[in-house]
């Protein structure tokens, strides 16, 4: 079978190791406490966790079903108690999403698809991390160095408060890739420098943030809801020893916190949002003051157009008579040198057929033109 990475504790720390499934499930080999390691996220694709993994972490089918598949985050557990009220074995599903940006406002971006499976006994922890590419094992090997072996393996959820540690340290990284993002379109924000380019990297933006915004909302809930389950088995348990109850207690902590940082970056996701779309309507407002203006002066010229043309229009009319006087006195049907034998001058018997032409030929211009005038009304 193919080795995986496993993060597990020993006597000399938390440890990187390639292991077989076999090797990390085996009751008799199996580290206390590990991290089994996944690059490939089962539960965004159509395959399927190994029938072993399946098993051993007592997944439940429906969560291969499409609509799980699809979904941008959830929780949920099982836990079985003995007769006595003991808490005998917990099982976790938790899945978060998370959109990596590029600082630069282009279309590049990384989504992180992650779920963990957890697996708690009386004796051993284990949590399946599938999606678990380099940056989050970075940061789960530094939330796991930086808080030690504070919290005893006997809490069912000791181990989750590191990995929402490197889930919160990612979430923050996305936020404030956004962030980044909305501070260059508020420093670039000259109408004259934004073209086309400046529009569609701010509609970039906006979706880089409002599936930023999406992800981190459904992430606040999923660890409210573990936060909530974790304050549940500390009630239904039996009153256990001083020293369980200030690990539960300090686990309660260390959850509620981390619960306040993504409730504090969600803040900070809606901020952004709210700063692009602020971006984008002073944008709009400036683009429709600048064809205000525009209008003005094209509304100027066209008075002043209006002017000129009343103008022409008045020496038009002022000359129209004298020339319509002109054109029917240029006709052959007037003689102005009449013979010796006649008086006066004289006009021809034929003057009706330029009447005959005339009068059909403008009611026919004019029946055009009003013919046009309706279509182009109606």
């Amino acid at each position: 079978m193919q080795p995986h990475t496993v993060l597990h504790f020993s006597s000399a720390g938390w440890m990187l190791e390639d292991k077989s499934f076999d090797q990390c499930i085996d009751e008799a080999s199996a580290p206390q406490l590990q991290y089994i390691l996944v690059e490939q996220d089962a539960f965004s694709t159509d395959a399927k966790p190994a029938p072993e993994l399946m098993q051993f972490f007592q997944i439940p089918t429906h969560l291969l079903t499409t609509g799980y598949r699809r979904s941008n985050g959830f929780f949920s557990s099982a836990e079985t108690f003995g007769p006595d009220g003991h808490l005998q074995s917990c099982y976790t599903w938790f899945r978060v999403l998370i959109k990596m940006a590029a600082r630069d406002a282009s279309s590049s971006y990384t989504w992180h698809e992650m779920t963990f499976c957890s697996r708690w006994t009386s004796d051993r922890c284990a949590i399946l991390c599938t999606g678990a590419f380099p940056l989050f094992r970075g940061l789960l090997q530094n939330a796991l160095a930086q808080q030690g072996m504070t919290l005893p393996p006997s809490e069912p959820y000791s181990l989750h408060i590191p990995l929402v540690e490197a889930v919160v340290a990612m979430q923050d990284s996305s936020v404030w890739s956004v962030r980044d993002i909305v501070r260059s379109v508020e420093k670039n924000r000259s109408l004259p420098a934004r073209g086309s380019q400046g529009f569609l990297m701010m509609h970039e933006a906006a979706r880089h943030a409002i599936h930023s915004f999406e992800t981190l909302s459904v992430t606040v809930e999923s660890v409210e809801a573990m936060q909530k389950q974790i304050l549940y088995l500390a009630s239904k348990s039996k009153p256990a020893s001083g020293a369980e109850s200030e690990a539960s207690l300090r686990l309660c902590k260390h959850m509620e916190f981390q619960a306040m940082m993504l409730r504090n970056l969600l803040l900070r996701s809606q901020s952004n949002k709210e700063r692009l779309q602020n971006e984008i309507a002073l944008a709009y407002n400036m683009i429709a003051q600048r064809d205000s203006q525009v209008m003005t002066r094209l509304g100027e010229a066209a008075r002043l157009d209006s002017g000129a043309m009343r103008t022409i229009a008045v020496v038009t009319m002022a000359f129209l008579p004298p020339t319509f006087l002109s054109a029917i006195f240029s006709m052959s049907f007037f003689n102005y040198t009449p013979a010796e034998d006649s008086t006066g001058w004289s006009v021809s018997g034929k003057i009706w057929v330029y009447w005959a032409c005339a009068v059909p030929l403008t009611c026919l211009t004019l029946a055009i033109w009003h013919w046009r005038q309706r279509r182009v009304e109606s």
